[in-house]
């Protein structure tokens, strides 16, 4: 059993600010990313994708999500959407492999996007 559709829930719950800069740093190549590194980065420094958007749009401050950004959580961590959002990319990424969940992420964020900007 794969956690696809629990991911795809997640993307859709993260806070509408957040999923431009994360679509932006799953995109852009800036990063190297993995699963299970939201708080001290992985291995040669790769970073978890709520770190690298929270990263792009300066808002990464000491290893957490800094002050002004309180939908998308705190230094002491994670709001309850980004919480969510991290552990079904952690359970995905064992399950059916990284570069796979982060496709899964990107074409759920494109969608969200869509949506958002005909709802707009």
């Amino acid at each position: 059993m794969t956690f696809e559709h629990e991911l795809r829930g997640a993307v859709r719950l993260l806070p509408g600010d957040l999923a431009p800069w994360m679509s932006r740093a799953l995109r852009g190549g800036w990063f190297s990313l993995t699963a299970s590194a939201y708080e001290n980065g992985g291995p040669g420094g790769a970073v978890c994708p709520i770190a690298a958007a929270a990263m792009l749009a300066g808002a990464w401050v000491g290893g957490g999500i800094g002050d002004g950004h309180e939908e998308w959580g705190t230094v002491e961590g994670p709001s309850p959407e980004v919480e969510d959002f991290a552990a079904y990319f952690d359970i995905c990424a064992e399950e059916v492999g990284l570069d796979q969940t982060i496709a899964i992420v990107s074409e759920a964020l494109a969608e969200d996007a869509a949506i958002r900007q005909l709802a707009a």
